[in-house]
């Protein structure tokens, strides 16, 4: 089986005036290609901490001390793993190559929507600048052929495209093999957008079609964008980079609108020109949503999404992240401390406890059938319209600088063994696909 991305193994410790926090004891998990994988436990359990770590977004007190995240054959932590003894020093050092070596692959390939919208936007830019950033930094040859492609198509070009739309029902198959034809790579996504368009009638959308060529810029401006499209990257001249950022700027504010209207956002012609406070709370969640989701990356981290929002709100980003698993390429983490959440969209569920997997498998076999004592509780202490006692999970989390030898679950657990405080229980296979880190599933 193919997988997206590959966490094996991986302990990840914080070190404190108070002591050291072991966060993450051994952490095992696979994405697969195109899979919602849903990451569940209680606050503290290392459920953002785990997709923080795949971001490589650690901070300079943390150390790697075993693991890998394997991502296209790469191991992504590979600088941090290397330290052998901790220190400030090397850690910083470590922690400064990694991004370096991460900065082409976050939110080109690998991109993450944070708990927080307000907290992850910048309050002095408009939300249309913050995802153009994200195209002119990572994809900026995107831009320089959808602008390229307004300036060579000609009247006939987009004649001939708006009937090729009509015969073919907006087929995006058929739509791409005519501008590929024509060498006018970057216009289907354009007219697709305006052909798809549900605010304005049908006469509209073709006149605003046949517009889609006879784009008029500088000779300078032209040679610039089609290095740029060659692949040559921008210009280091701080004045042909200043022109040619406000050109790929501008077309990225386009670029926006489009999807933002796609992302369900009315009037996204408005919306780029505001600032994150003038939004509403699911409004934000959308704009961080749009700015991971861009690039078409192949793995995106979405932790909490939903958190900060009423039922309402939440009922629409979930509809929302239904909605692009159909129509992205992109394999999805989604990281909840709510099961009913996760049961909406994921494929799997994987649950967290004491920076480790604890049961993982298909999400109709956990939420239905559990077999780890701690996700049975979880599940109880859900509220339900049918009058079932809500049962609470007795006794604390444990403290994770001092955590107890052998099931890291035994001092909350009401079937806990000998065995269970002195060794710490494999991930036994119980069934097809579905996996429980349990010494009561051991020899079934």
């Amino acid at each position: 089986m193919e997988y997206a991305l590959s966490v094996k193994d991986l302990r990840v410790s914080f070190y404190t005036r108070r002591g050291v926090f072991k966060a993450l004891n051994g952490v095992n998990l696979e994405l697969r290609r195109g899979e919602v994988l849903g990451v569940a436990g209680e606050s503290g359990s290392g459920k953002s901490t785990t997709g923080l770590a795949i971001m490589g977004l650690l901070p300079r007190n943390a150390k790697v001390s075993s693991g890998s995240v394997l991502f296209d054959g790469r191991d992504l932590l590979a600088p941090l793993t290397s330290i052998r003894k901790f220190s400030t020093g090397r850690n910083e050092s470590a922690i400064r190559k990694l991004h370096r070596e991460l900065a082409p692959i976050r939110g080109k390939r690998i991109s993450m929507v944070f708990q927080e919208p307000m907290t992850s936007l910048n309050p002095v830019l408009q939300v249309g600048y913050q995802i153009a950033e994200t195209l002119v930094i990572h994809n900026p040859s995107l831009l320089a052929s959808r602008k390229l492609a307004r300036v060579r198509a000609t009247r006939e070009d987009t004649t001939a495209l708006l009937k090729v739309i009509k015969e073919n029902e907006g087929s995006e198959t058929a739509v791409r093999e005519f501008v590929e034809s024509r060498h006018l790579k970057g216009l289907e996504e354009q007219a697709l957008f305006i052909w798809r368009r549900n605010d304005i009638n049908e006469l509209r959308k073709e006149r605003l079609i046949l517009d889609l060529c006879c784009e008029k810029v500088g000779s300078t401006t032209k040679r610039l964008l089609e290095s740029l499209e060659g692949g040559m990257g921008i210009t280091k001249a701080p004045v042909l980079s200043r022109l040619l950022r406000r050109v790929l700027f501008k077309e990225g504010y386009r670029k926006a609108v489009e999807f933002l209207s796609t992302l369900g956002v009315p009037n996204p012609e408005k919306v780029v020109q505001m600032y994150p406070h003038e939004l509403s709370g699911g409004m934000r969640q959308r704009i961080v949503i749009a700015i991971a989701l861009i690039n078409n990356p192949d793995v995106v981290i979405m932790d909490e999404p939903t958190s900060a929002v009423d039922v309402t709100v939440q009922a629409q980003i979930l509809e929302l992240v239904k909605d692009l698993k159909r129509r992205v390429n992109s394999s999805f983490i989604f990281i909840s401390h709510d099961l009913s959440v996760l049961g909406e969209v994921s494929d799997r569920i994987a649950i967290m406890y004491g920076g480790r997997v604890v049961e993982v498998g298909p999400k109709e076999i956990v939420l239905k059938a559990p077999r780890h004592p701690y996700t049975t509780m979880l599940i109880n202490a859900i509220p339900t319209l049918d009058g079932r006692e809500i049962r609470g999970i007795e006794g604390e989390a444990p403290d994770m600088r001092n955590p107890p030898p052998g099931c890291i679950f035994n001092n909350r657990c009401p079937f806990a063994m000998d065995k269970c405080r002195k060794e710490e229980p494999p991930s036994y296979k119980v069934s097809e696909d579905h996996y429980v880190a349990c010494f009561l599933q051991g020899g079934k």
